[in-house]
């Protein structure tokens, strides 16, 4: 095989080192800084939501999932 597809492979843009300067300086490394928050719009625009959320893990978007549907003891899941 002469092509190898890459995995895994970042797109850089050039601009990485200025944004992650930007967000140690506010001190909004954890997520939910204004990168989060650009992210979440630019994605509500390009799919037409109402409301993006973006976590910073499966496990926290699991349990926004269980608290947004109001699952109860008892409920099938």
């Amino acid at each position: 095989m002469a092509y190898r597809i890459p995995f895994n492979k970042p797109y850089q843009s050039g601009a990485e080192i200025e944004y992650l300067r930007q967000a140690m300086e506010a001190g909004a490394i954890g997520g939910d800084g204004a990168f989060c928050r650009r992210s979440e719009l630019l994605l509500s625009e390009l799919l037409g939501a109402e409301k993006v959320l973006l976590t910073t893990s499966c496990t926290h978007a699991l349990e926004m999932a269980g608290l947004l549907l109001d699952i109860q003891p008892g409920d099938e899941v």
